[in-house]
């Protein structure tokens, strides 16, 4: 039964793998169980027949669906060259395309640069004049098809170039595409702000998603993440938009390995679903 929310509630499947298959399609039931309104669904690896296969399950249930996606290394918007930023544009408006197969309208994710690359350096102007300018194109065609990038930024130990809520909303600003917003994920926050608080209010007017998280990607609830703390700065700049609830695990252990997840974080699925359920119920309801 799906409680009355001022939000639509998410839950990640990434914390069941990051290639949704039919194996991993009884997860649909159980979010509408739990009373989620929707699945966030990564799509980058998704091929046509499994993204149509996924709305099939989401419209079974009466979930709808957000995306997440990230940039890669041979399409990478900071990349030095013209043709790796051709490239980059290419594949964030192939993502937009898979968003749309699923039925979401936003895509959100580190798209701002390629996933675990790494200059050794702090990010450069002419980098962020490039990551601006490819945001700025890939946003054409996510407003052709309707979907909203969602830009978000990752801690220090996952990414050079976005770390900060406010460094992010500096770029959703400076690309200055109504298609373009920031996303916020607590558990980078949490590493990386001074102020879980004054991060969302340094987001004011560019927020367009938010995932919650813990500091250690584990049962929501069980962290040291204030999220009565994330509720008031939300209602304080009047966000309206997706919350997500995202945990990891090594049921994928290749995928949590590549996430540095090397013991379990919890005794299951449903205990994850049934708290993450529970936060929302008791924080945003």
């Amino acid at each position: 039964m799906r409680a009355m929310r001022p939000h639509k509630l998410g839950f990640s499947f990434l914390y069941f793998t990051p290639r949704v298959v039919e194996a991993h399609h009884r997860w649909f039931e159980r979010l509408a169980v739990h009373g989620y309104d929707g699945a966030e669904l990564p799509v980058v690896g998704a091929t046509d027949s499994e993204l149509a296969a996924m709305r099939r399950a989401l419209a079974t249930h009466g979930l709808a669906a957000t995306a997440v996606g990230f940039a890669t290394v041979d399409a990478d918007p900071l990349a030095a060259d013209a043709t790796g930023r051709r490239h980059a544009v290419e594949h964030l408006a192939r993502l937009c395309d898979k968003a749309r197969a699923i039925g979401a309208t936003v895509l959100a994710g580190p798209i701002h640069s390629a996933y675990g690359r790494f200059s050794e350096q702090p990010p450069t102007a002419d980098e962020w004049a490039r990551g601006v300018d490819v945001l700025r194109a890939a946003a054409e065609h996510a407003g052709k098809v309707g979907v909203t990038l969602a830009v978000e930024p990752l801690n220090r130990f996952e990414c050079y170039f976005l770390n900060t809520a406010e460094r992010c909303a500096e770029l959703v600003r400076a690309v200055a595409h109504p298609n373009v917003r920031a996303a916020l994920d607590t558990h980078h926050a949490h590493i990386e702000e001074q102020s879980l608080a004054a991060a969302i209010r340094a987001s004011r007017g560019t927020l367009g998603h938010v995932q919650l998280s813990e500091n250690h990607r584990g049962t929501p609830g069980t962290g040291q993440v204030d999220f009565a703390e994330v509720r008031r700065a939300l209602d304080e700049i009047d966000y309206t938009g997706w919350l997500v609830v995202e945990a990891f695990s090594r049921q994928d252990p290749s995928f949590g390995t590549a996430l540095r997840i090397w013991r379990e974080l919890d005794r299951g699925a449903e205990e994850v679903l049934a708290a993450g359920a529970a936060l929302a119920q008791r924080h945003f309801a």
